[in-house]
């Protein structure tokens, strides 16, 4: 196989519960997660250093030239991409023998197409980094079967674990080979600092996202937590639609904070609840047309601030 097309899903915070900060600088979670409908489309490719690729963006990761080709002016380009810390973790536990074996070191394109929010608080970038993973691992034979991809995955950020879990399921049609798949879920309780991930029932929902048009910082967020404080580790994980760092977001960003004022105002949500960090702002429903008529509301807001952004899809609905 020389190139390989995954769908990279954005992934919600149903419950996101802050216990404790470790001794390394990293916070102990409890989390409920589940995958969604939309995402970004990821393409990796084996290719030639002398193919067509000089205008492109591009680095070298352990002795491979990896181009990267992007439809988003908001990424970076460079190592603090995600998915370029994916070849490089991906590499780094490969052994020196088995890329040019298989043929990637003549070099690799990494091809995003982007089309959910950054730093949204949905693991746009982590997804990125996950597809990657799993992408590479095929183009490689597949030296590794999923727990150990979300090993890797551990490195590289707290919500890569969950997206390689949960994106395994979701392309399973394009990974029938990759050992473990049977596990993966949609949906799972994520504990220690994102690395441990557990399966679970998935809670269907239909989901409105709907985003101010600005970003968080999750490490700044993580840290303004350490003076609010955190919740006890005994009960956490007992309940859904929590979340510890909605508090803080919802103060630090003023234009989140009014998007969570209208929705509470205006929309018939059984739920509402940031994912993650934030900013993103999710509407859960049981009922797909008071999803749909609110989705009709949401967007007459759209319309009127052209910084908002708001998608309707489902989560954890049987695909």
């Amino acid at each position: 196989m020389d190139r390989i097309t995954l769908n990279s899903h954005a992934k919600i915070n149903l419950s996101l519960e802050i216990t404790a900060k470790r001794a390394d600088g990293y916070h102990e979670i409890v989390s409920f997660m589940q995958g969604t409908g939309l995402h970004d489309v990821v393409s990796v490719e084996k290719c030639t250093q002398k193919a067509t690729k000089y205008n492109l963006p591009h680095c070298t990761i352990n002795g491979i030239v990896v181009y990267l080709c992007t439809d988003a002016k908001t990424i970076p380009v460079d190592m603090s991409n995600l998915a370029l810390k994916a070849v490089k973790a991906f590499t780094d536990n490969c052994g020196e023998d088995l890329p040019a074996a298989r043929g990637m070191t003549d070099g690799l394109l990494i091809d995003i197409r982007k089309r959910l929010p950054v730093a949204a608080g949905i693991a746009g970038g982590s997804g990125n980094a996950a597809v990657c993973l799993l992408g590479l691992n095929e183009l490689a034979d597949r030296p590794f079967d999923l727990r150990r991809l979300m090993d890797i995955g551990a490195g590289i950020g707290a919500d890569v674990p969950f997206s390689v879990f949960m994106n395994a399921y979701r392309n399973r049609g394009s990974l029938n080979g990759l050992k473990g798949l049977e596990e993966a879920r949609d949906s799972a309780w994520t504990r220690g600092i994102g690395e441990i991930v557990e399966a679970a029932d998935s809670v269907p929902r239909h989901v409105i996202l709907a985003n101010p048009g600005t970003s968080v910082s999750t490490r700044t967020a993580y840290e303004a937590m350490d003076a609010i404080g955190y919740s006890d580790a005994g009960s956490a994980g007992q309940k859904l639609f929590v979340n510890d760092m909605e508090k803080y977001t919802l103060e630090a960003d003023p234009k989140a904070a009014a998007l969570m004022d209208f929705m509470r105002s205006r929309l018939r949500a059984d739920e509402l609840l940031m994912s993650g960090s934030g900013p993103t702002i999710a509407a859960y429903y049981k009922d797909e047309y008071n999803a749909a008529a609110d989705m009709d509301i949401i967007s007459g807001l759209t319309a009127e601030d052209g910084t908002v952004r708001a998608w309707l899809t489902d989560s954890g609905i049987e695909i």
